[in-house]
This record gives structure tokens, C-alpha cells and sequence, in this order.
């Protein structure tokens, strides 16, 4: 075998995301979401009384986010 292993990343095929799933793709607690959605660092559309987040929405954020 050559070098290590390659971890592979599942790309969801979804494009419209509920507040437990959007949460859960970028691995925070939903309160933190909904914090960052009001402040408006992540945006939203409605659905009814539903926020929702898009994909395109979701992987934006994660590119912002600063580098460590």
C-alpha cells in the first residue's frame, strides 16, 4: 500500500436544508445556527414558518469562515 488512506466525503444530493439538517452539515448545536441566521452571518428563506438554508448558503459560510 502506498501512503495512508484517503478519508472520502459524501456530498449530500439535497439542496434544501431544515434547521437540524443545516445544523448538522456544519456540525454546530441548531441554537448557534438560529444565533447566526438573526445576526445575519447566515442567511435564510422561509418556508412557511420554516427557516430554511440552502446548499449553496451553507458551503459559503464554511468558505468565510477564517483561517486558522
Amino acid at each position: 500500500m502506498l501512503g495512508k488512506p484517503i478519508a472520502l466525503i459524501q456530498v449530500p444530493n439535497q439542496r434544501l436544508f431544515g434547521m437540524k439538517a443545516a445544523s448538522h452539515y456544519l456540525d454546530m448545536h441548531e441554537q448557534t445556527l438560529r444565533k447566526l441566521t438573526d445576526l445575519g452571518e447566515v442567511k435564510a428563506k422561509r418556508l412557511g414558518e420554516r427557516r430554511m438554508y440552502t446548499l449553496e448558503e451553507l458551503d459559503r459560510f464554511i468558505e468565510d469562515l477564517p483561517e486558522w
